[in-house]
């Protein structure tokens, strides 16, 4: 009886955890959705626009310069995500030149794009529109396959990190001549891409 009353209850309890547990992994599975071919041809439009702008005279200066200082000293990732939007440092890489001119382009389509980040050398920050989720982006593909010299592209739609909104991202290097020194991120709604 004692055994019975024991397997009834971990079948009881066993159940709805399994179910709880496919439901979260549907959930997760809805948040991501791959490029559809009718995605596409908006998307590459729009990395023609980033390779434009990457090659902008004042975003380049803006990678040269934050290359030369180097990153924020002692700022990490975990120091970074301690940060608010209103934190001086975080405000100085919205209202930096690039920043506003980055700002100026996203407004400009703000439905197709959702926030612009431009990283140097070091994978560091050096203007953004919106906080990024972290400070250092290297070993992320859309940093390190762009540093590389190639236009990269996210493979499905997902919710940004930092903005929650889905999107599709897209890298294009930034280059001084054809030496790549920093890359430029721009998170295109997905929604608007349909």
């Amino acid at each position: 009886m004692m055994q019975s009353t024991s397997v009834q209850w971990i079948r009881q309890s066993a159940i709805p955890a399994m179910i709880c547990g496919l439901a979260l992994a549907g959930a997760g599975a809805a948040l991501a959705a791959d490029v559809t071919a009718k995605m596409q041809p908006r998307i590459d439009a729009y990395k023609k626009q980033a390779v434009a702008w990457a090659a902008d005279p004042s975003i380049v200066k803006a990678v040269r310069d934050s290359n030369t200082a180097g990153p924020i000293p002692m700022m990490g990732n975990a120091k970074w995500r301690d940060l608010k939007e209103s934190d001086p440092i975080v405000k100085g890489l919205v209202d930096n030149p690039a920043g506003q001119l980055m700002t100026k382009w996203m407004n400009a389509d703000a439905k197709g794009i959702n926030k612009i980040v431009l990283s140097g050398d070091k994978s560091h920050r050096v203007a953004f529109t919106s906080m990024p989720a972290i400070y250092i982006g290297k070993g992320k593909p859309n940093f390190d396959e762009a540093f590389g010299g190639k236009v990269w592209q996210q493979g499905e739609s997902k919710p940004d990190p930092s903005t929650n909104i889905d999107t599709v991202q897209i890298a294009a290097p930034v280059k001084n001549g054809t030496t790549v020194i920093g890359v430029l991120l721009v998170s295109l709604t997905a929604a608007n891409l349909q």
